[in-house]
Formats: structure tokens, C-alpha cells, sequence
């Protein structure tokens, strides 16, 4: 008898798992199922909202003053900001399945937390954002000017969300591989994290020096955004 157990092998797929497995592992999971039905009907109850703000979003893409010119009405700058609350959780909902925010201790936990752990880091990042511009010299700026400083990080927070949102569903459409995917999110999130990085100096940089421009965007972009990309890919 125990010869019959001799010789035997173990076959198993030296290959990672591909994108259709990891969408259906992803999309199985009831929790993150939940999230994206909250999420769309949300998006369809602001899609209006969103549609009147685009004219403004887009000449922030173009124009630093395009900031300035829609925190100076503040039924637009409201409505952005309601707006932001939900790109923001399809953004979350977009970097948990294809992996922007992945780091190893999210990774183990089972598949019903890791949305919320994504979730808890994006709204880590901008509230230490926050807490640091509570904590700075820029807080006396006049109103007007340091809302827009703060809330700026909207505008194209939205812009990049609605893209990454198109952006998946092509992807999806047309099945392609997962880690093509993920840098082609990723390629998308580094772009407007320059853009706005870009503005932030720029609309700084016409009521400060060049030395508090820099100070500015080490102390409450930069080091921000870095702890996130560091936390991120922990």
C-alpha cells in the first residue's frame, strides 16, 4: 500500500492571478458591492451638481484663477464641495479594486475591511492636511484666499475621480489585464497630484514670496501627499 503514494506531484499555476479572477474575487465580496450601489446612487442624485460645475472644473485645468474664480461664488463652491464627498468614495472604490492603496497590513485583512481601511487612509491624508494648514501661518491669510488654498485639492480631486471612473469602465469593457490597468490609474492619479501641485504654487505665488511658496507646498502638500504614498504602499 504505501507504495502506491510514492511519486506523486503537486500541480499548481506558477502565474499570478489573472484580472478576471482578482474583478470576481474583488466584486464578490458583499460589502464592496454595497459601497458601489451606495456610490451610484449618489453619483446620480449629484450628477446634475456635477454637470453645472464641470465649466468651472475644467478652467482649473487650464487657469490657476480658475480656483479663485469658483471659491468666489459660493453656491458653486458648495456644491463642489458635496460633489467631492461622493468622487471621493468612487475614488476610494476605484483605488481598493485595482490596488493604488494596497498596503501589506490591508492586504491581510479579510476582503469585507480592506475598502474601509482605503477609505480611512484617503480621509487620514486629507485631514492631516488640514490639521497642518490649522497649524501654519496660512491660516490668517484673508478667507477667501486660504479657502481656496485648502479647497483647491477638490476640484481636481473630482476631475480625477470622473476620469478614473471612465477609465474603468473601459478598462472593464475592454477586459484588460489587471497591472495594465493599475498603471494606468496610477499614471492618471500622478498627473493631478503634479496639476494641483502646480496651481497650489501658482495661486500662492501671487500673494507670497517665492520662499513662502515653497514652504507652503513642503509643509502642506508635499509632506501630506508623501505620507500617504509611503503609507500606501507600506
Amino acid at each position: 500500500m504505501p507504495d502506491l503514494f510514492k511519486g506523486g506531484s503537486l500541480d499548481m499555476s506558477m502565474s499570478p492571478v489573472p484580472h478576471e479572477a482578482a474583478s470576481l474575487v474583488w466584486g464578490d465580496c458583499l460589502v464592496n458591492r454595497i459601497a458601489v450601489l451606495i456610490t451610484l446612487v449618489l453619483f446620480l442624485v449629484e450628477l446634475t451638481d456635477l454637470l453645472r460645475l464641470m465649466p468651472s472644473l475644467l478652467r482649473c485645468l487650464t487657469r490657476w484663477k480658475g480656483n479663485l474664480e469658483l471659491e468666489h461664488s459660493v453656491n458653486l463652491a458648495r456644491t463642489r464641495n458635496t460633489v467631492s464627498l461622493v468622487t471621493a468614495l468612487a475614488f476610494c472604490i476605484a483605488a481598493d479594486h485595482w490596488g493604488l492603496v494596497a498596503p501589506s497590513f490591508k492586504t491581510d485583512l479579510p476582503a469585507e475591511f480592506q475598502l474601509a481601511v482605503t477609505i480611512g487612509i484617503v480621509s487620514g491624508y486629507v485631514i492631516l492636511r488640514r490639521l497642518i494648514n490649522l497649524a501654519s501661518p496660512f491660516r490668517g491669510f484673508y478667507n477667501e484666499f486660504n479657502s481656496c488654498l485648502r479647497h483647491s485639492l477638490y476640484n481636481y480631486q473630482i476631475l480625477l475621480s470622473v476620469l478614473m471612473i471612465l477609465t474603468h469602465l473601459l478598462l472593464v469593457a475592454l477586459r484588460a489585464p489587471y497591472e495594465a490597468g493599475r498603471i494606468i490609474l496610477l499614471v492618471e492619479f500622478g498627473f493631478f497630484a503634479l496639476l494641483h501641485l502646480l496651481r497650489s504654487a501658482q495661486i500662492l505665488a501671487s500673494r507670497c514670496s517665492i520662499i513662502a511658496t515653497i514652504l507652503y507646498l513642503c509643509a502642506l502638500e508635499i509632506l501630506p501627499l508623501g505620507i500617504l504614498v509611503f503609507v500606501s504602499t507600506l
